[in-house]
């Protein structure tokens, strides 16, 4: 049960958002150890995850004698075996030179600091996402689980006593905290991979969490924002159980209109793609979708685990509830925020939620 949000795939989900026509590059995904070429000067690699979401892309970009690599892969032997490939054939002797994180799940900043000690490169990422990240990291364990524990057992969730609340917690698919050599704030301009990129904050799934625009050739590297099959989860944290994640991830979606329509978008996870307005027409229309449906049945006061039958087809077990859980939150924390709900606590701190 991580504190660190993450991706889910929306299988269970009820009202899975909808998938308008998207135009898929024409390209297979580069096997392991390969780079399929994007643009000049960019190259696709795909890192293998030991996870249900089994892969994540990451991004080469031409830097003088050597490279930039957007994220990383976990710390975890397969995602290190598989750069011990990549450096022996896709890299073709080039030493990495900058590492850009996205933002701070370990599947995109796991192995930063074994990759940044290898090849004695740069660490860019967020200020916020470099400390949060230090800050989870030094969290003992024990207070993670009662910070989470306190914080399932207010949304309805009752943990057993003895029960171990460290699944999820994954601080072993960190390889450390990377010393940070420059925090990139948006609207920054990063020359690199014969382009000029853009910095764009964007929030919602993670705070911190940066993009680059290359608006000039038509090309976004989206990280977990915009994903071509499946919506990121956006949920309120036990760090921050009055937050409105929802919020954020809305604003940064309409933010990113901006973009020409005919952008091709570099996703961690899935294909490159062109057809990003649809998208984000497709994810705003879903979450707007789960607002509506989250009203029409909180007539009576409900907690948000009563309510995971409402938004889900089958409701998630373990891990997976706990980010079902967050999710809910975050859809009721904005209704909450909009005065479309009022928020209830009863005498033993348990959170009711009801249309207002």
């Amino acid at each position: 049960m991580s504190d660190r949000g993450g991706e889910i795939t929306r299988e269970g989900e009820r009202y899975p958002p909808p998938v308008h026509d998207l135009e898929y590059l024409g390209l297979e995904p580069p096997q392991s150890g390969g780079a399929q070429p994007i643009a000049t000067g960019v190259w696709w690699l795909r890192i293998p995850l030991p996870m249900e979401l089994n892969h994540i892309n990451v991004w080469l970009l031409e830097h003088g004698d050597g490279w930039t690599l957007v994220d990383t892969g976990m710390a975890e032997e397969v995602c290190r075996e598989a750069w011990i490939r990549l450096e022996q054939d896709a890299l073709a002797g080039r030493p990495l030179r900058r590492i850009f994180v996205t933002h701070d799940h370990p599947d995109h900043m796991g192995l930063a600091p074994w990759l940044a000690a290898r090849h004695e490169a740069d660490v860019w990422m967020s200020a916020y996402a470099h400390r949060s990240s230090g800050e989870f990291l030094d969290t003992p364990k024990e207070a993670l689980a009662e910070r989470i524990r306190g914080f399932l057992h207010a949304h309805g969730v009752d943990v057993p006593a003895g029960a171990t609340l460290s699944r999820g917690d994954h601080r072993e698919w960190y390889g450390g905290l990377p010393p940070l050599a420059h925090a990139p704030v948006d609207g920054d301009s990063i020359e690199v991979g014969s382009g000029t990129w853009q910095v764009v904050e964007t929030g919602g799934h993670c705070r911190g969490h940066l993009c680059l625009h290359d608006a000039a050739r038509g090309l976004l590297i989206s990280g977990d924002q915009v994903l071509p099959t499946i919506s990121p989860n956006v949920s309120v944290l036990s760090s921050a159980p009055d937050a409105d994640p929802l919020r954020d991830f809305l604003a940064s979606l309409e933010r990113l209109r901006s973009c020409d329509a005919g952008t091709l978008v570099l996703p961690s996870h899935g294909r490159p793609f062109r057809g990003l307005h649809r998208r984000l027409a497709d994810l705003t229309s879903h979450h707007r979708e789960q607002l509506d449906i989250l009203v029409s049945h909180l007539t009576e006061p409900k907690t948000a685990d009563e309510l995971l039958p409402v938004l889900f087809r089958r409701v998630p077990r373990g891990f997976h509830r706990l980010l079902a859980i967050g999710e809910t939150v975050a859809h009721l924390n904005y209704l909450v925020r909009q005065g479309a709900l009022t928020r209830q606590a009863d005498a033993e701190g348990r959170l009711r939620f009801v249309a207002g």
